[in-house]
């Protein structure tokens, strides 16, 4: 019985030392740290979208994802960066019909289908894995304007205390990071803060958004200014958050505020609706219910 066990105890120790060996070896093949690839045995990297386990050949999204992610292309509003139907109407109809604070921004997906989903894991399943994936796909989507706006700094949209101890981290704080380490624009993370405990904002209206933002930023450093600031958001819907925090910054002296967010809502013109199925295949939809068929 005893000689059974030792020589088990032996054969499960020189199988251990040969995983290490193998561990320490595939690390110097591959560069990558021994601690990142005992990670990923550990906790094997996901698809973003379709949640699947993904294989070393992937990268942060798997190929059958990849192709049906709704990406924001073709002609974009000129202010908040929502896909319209023609190039030659400029803004969306939000836009046309309200005037926003910050000068504009861009955005990477629409807010819809797949990525909806994905969003809510990430928030309320505590994905900070995925937040990689959002990273890059926000940095591609700045990549065409950074030339032009040349922001000064970056700022996550700040969270109200309360609501970041209760989810254990502010997503857009993070995302920020990310940008700035992929941009080497310089974060300034300690610079606004949210005073106020503000009111789920997708329960709530237009005029309901803006009553339950106003006044929750405060300035912690106002001796500080910049003249173009880029805000970082993870959804951009009716722009009012953005609003917000643009109106608090250029009352500090910030002449230009843009951003970029990781999904954008829908935007519409001319009596067509957009309408973006969760096979992220998009439609127009006119008033006489034809719909005519366009893959992204």
């Amino acid at each position: 019985m005893r000689i059974g066990r030792k020589k088990e105890n032996e054969t499960n120790s020189r199988t251990g030392r040969n995983a290490g060996r193998k561990l320490l070896l595939t690390a110097k093949k591959t560069g990558i740290h021994a601690g990142k690839l005992l990670l990923d045995l550990l906790y094997p990297p996901r698809c973003p979208i379709c949640d699947r386990i993904l294989s070393r050949r992937e990268g942060l999204c798997c190929a059958g994802c990849e192709k049906k992610l709704p990406r924001v292309v073709g002609p974009v509003c000129m202010k908040c960066g929502k896909m319209i139907e023609r190039e030659e109407d400029e803004y969306c109809e939000d836009c046309r019909k309200y005037a926003h604070v910050f000068t504009r921004g861009t955005a990477a997906f629409a807010y819809t289908g797949a990525m909806r989903h994905s969003v809510y894991r990430m928030k309320a399943e505590n994905r900070r894995d995925y937040l990689d994936f959002y990273a890059d796909a926000m940095a591609q989507a700045l990549e065409p304007y950074l030339m032009r706006w040349q922001p000064e700094r970056i700022i996550g949209v700040p969270m109200h205390w309360q609501k970041k101890w209760k989810r254990g981290y502010n997503q857009s704080e993070l995302l920020a990071k990310k940008l700035a380490e992929r941009t080497e624009i310089q974060i300034e993370g300690s610079w606004v803060s949210c005073c106020k405990k503000t009111k789920a904002q997708k329960t709530l209206n237009r005029k309901e958004r803006e009553k339950n933002l106003s006044g929750c930023y405060i300035l912690r450093k106002p001796e500080k200014c910049f003249r173009s600031v880029l805000i970082v958001d993870d959804v951009y819907t009716t722009g009012s958050t953005v609003d917000e925090l643009a109106r608090t910054l250029k009352k500090a002296g910030v002449e230009q505020v843009y951003f970029v967010v990781l999904c954008i809502g829908k935007g519409s013109g001319n009596g067509k609706k957009r309408v973006c199925t969760e096979q992220n295949v998009c439609y127009t939809k006119s008033e006489s219910g034809y719909f005519h068929q366009r893959h992204r």
